[in-house]
């Protein structure tokens, strides 16, 4: 018994349908997928900020104290020595300050 033409309309309409359904779907799970991507993206950038603009300003203002902790030649030296206790440069200007005195 073959189908009718009244068949053949309803299934296409059912395929139409069908087809609309999947490639609404289609556009849908790519935007789904671009905006998931895109916000890890801002996640990686927005976590790199807060990390390191912390880290930035700590370099910069802890970048003296451990230089002079280093004790390397062309590092900043803090005057008065670091913490207020002299450094080795000034305890060996007083002993030969000292001794000289007593000559």
């Amino acid at each position: 018994m073959p189908p009718d033409t009244g068949d053949h309309a309803a299934l296409r309409k059912l395929l139409e349908e069908n087809l609309a359904v999947a490639k609404d779907n289609n556009r849908l799970l790519r935007e789904l997928r671009r905006n998931a991507f895109l916000g890890f993206i801002a996640k990686i950038v927005l976590y790199l900020v807060l990390l390191g603009v912390p880290l930035f300003f700590l370099s910069s203002y802890l970048g003296p104290i451990l230089d002079a902790f280093s004790g390397q030649p062309g590092s900043q030296q803090v005057p008065s020595g670091l913490f207020g206790i002299p450094s080795e440069e000034q305890i060996n200007q007083l002993i030969e300050q000292y001794q000289a005195g007593q000559e």
